[in-house]
């Protein structure tokens, strides 16, 4: 498969960055993966984006000092990474992104995500969905583009529900979470209701970088420790 590697750097994180050619993958290229029988049925696209987020993790996780393995995939999906390390995969389109780490002590965990920017129409529709109880009238105080800010959004609660699985284990909705602060870099998410370990009102700080057409969102749960009774502001 034809690809080319870079890297961005967002909070103190380097993310690995795949731009890959779906077109051009090949059955033999898949034969990397040790889990490779598990996309027999795939179609080419799905195994395309899949391979592509495997290599960017690889290169991530040899830049955290890891074993260079590739990923393999838990029952609900999601990415399962060598013993010691943690990490988060997300792909849009032609491009594949991932970060990693050494899994620190007690819960460790990173979550990214990559949200090219939704079009007006297709943020009205999708809001309803998306952004829960006082969420639509707080973004309407800030300055962004109504688009721009549910971009963000979206991006965000999928950043923090994919570092929060590996504790949670089970699937979560949107409404889990709302926004209750936003600077130039970071935003604030806060639990509205208890997810596994984590109590109602637990907060988690991201980071933020807008991207080409569309925006990055990076929650490092080492970095930004879950804290109870979050102001709004």
């Amino acid at each position: 498969m034809q690809t080319t590697l870079s890297t961005l750097v967002v909070g103190n994180r380097t993310l690995f960055c795949l731009r890959f050619a779906p077109e051009s993958v090949a059955e033999q290229d898949l034969l990397w993966l040790p889990h490779h029988h598990t996309l027999a049925i795939a179609v080419l696209s799905r195994k395309a984006e899949h391979l592509a987020g495997r290599i960017a993790a690889v290169h991530a996780l040899r830049h955290a000092k890891g074993p260079a393995i590739p990923p393999g995939t838990g029952a609900h999906r999601e990415p399962l990474w060598p013993q010691g390390f943690t990490g988060s995969i997300t792909h849009a389109g032609n491009l594949a992104l991932a970060v990693a780490k050494p899994s620190g002590v007690g819960f460790s965990s990173l979550g990214i995500d990559y949200q090219p920017f939704l079009g007006e129409n297709d943020a009205q529709k999708l809001a309803d969905g998306v952004l829960y109880g006082p969420e639509r009238a707080w973004l309407a105080t800030r300055s962004l583009p109504f688009y721009r800010a549910l971009s963000l959004v979206f991006s965000a609660k999928e950043s923090l529900f994919k570092a929060l699985f590996p504790a949670v284990q089970n699937w979560f909705g949107f409404e889990c979470a709302r926004i209750v602060a936003l600077t130039d870099e970071n935003l604030t998410l806060e639990l509205t209701c208890p997810l596994g370990p984590f109590p109602a009102r637990s907060s988690f700080t991201l980071r933020y970088r807008y991207f080409q057409d569309g925006v990055i969102t990076l929650v490092d749960i080492d970095d930004s420790p879950p804290a109870q009774n979050h102001a709004d502001r």
